[in-house]
């Protein structure tokens, strides 16, 4: 199999994964979709956890091309903050709740790689903006801001998740208010 086709089977498998979860995502349903065989596709990749890794980080690969311009754009460091929870929820709502489930129980490889990968978007990128809206005066000086974050911003796709789909009772602009927006105008200072 090509290396182009490598990546075309990765885009497809995320797709079903993020839809479908990925204990219910069967590997004959990938090969059937793309018309190939399912032998081709252990050519490729050692398992299915490898596939779903692979998935993981294309999508996560994804939402950095999606926030790259919010990054660059002039918006204040607080704003910039909202408009990347805007893609996150946008991408988050995408999800079937046995996506995130699916992987903690079933490939806990995967569900590492997940975890890695999302916490090091907001220890890293999300952080980096809230020291920077603390510099500007945006939020209070004596807010901890690791404490915040762990609160608040960790872990997201598990609180809309835990209990039911919270996405099926709520639009994302009203979970994005309650989640992120009131908590972030929390830590501004009083005028």
């Amino acid at each position: 199999m090509i290396m182009g086709n490598r990546s075309k089977l990765i885009k497809v498998a995320k797709e079903k994964f993020i839809a479908f979860g990925s204990k219910h995502t069967t590997m004959d349903e990938i090969a059937e979709l793309l018309g190939i065989s399912k032998k081709t596709i252990y050519a490729c990749f050692s398992s299915k956890e490898e596939l779903i890794i692979e998935s993981i980080k294309e999508l996560i690969n994804e939402f950095k091309i999606d926030t790259e311009p919010i990054l660059k754009s002039d918006k204040t460091a607080l704003n910039k903050v909202i408009e990347i929870y805007k893609v996150i929820f946008k991408y988050v709502e995408k999800f079937k709740p046995s996506f995130i489930f699916g992987l903690k129980k079933y490939y806990p490889n995967a569900y590492d790689a997940y975890k890695e990968i999302t916490t090091d978007v907001v220890s890293t990128d999300i952080m980096n903006l809230l020291e920077e809206a603390k510099e500007q005066g945006e939020i209070r000086p004596d807010v901890d801001l690791k404490l915040f974050s762990k609160l608040y911003l960790s872990g997201l796709e598990s609180r809309l998740f835990e209990a039911d789909n919270l996405f099926d009772n709520y639009s994302k602009e009203i979970l994005l208010e309650y989640m992120i927006i009131n908590n972030l105008n929390s830590l501004k200072p009083a005028k």
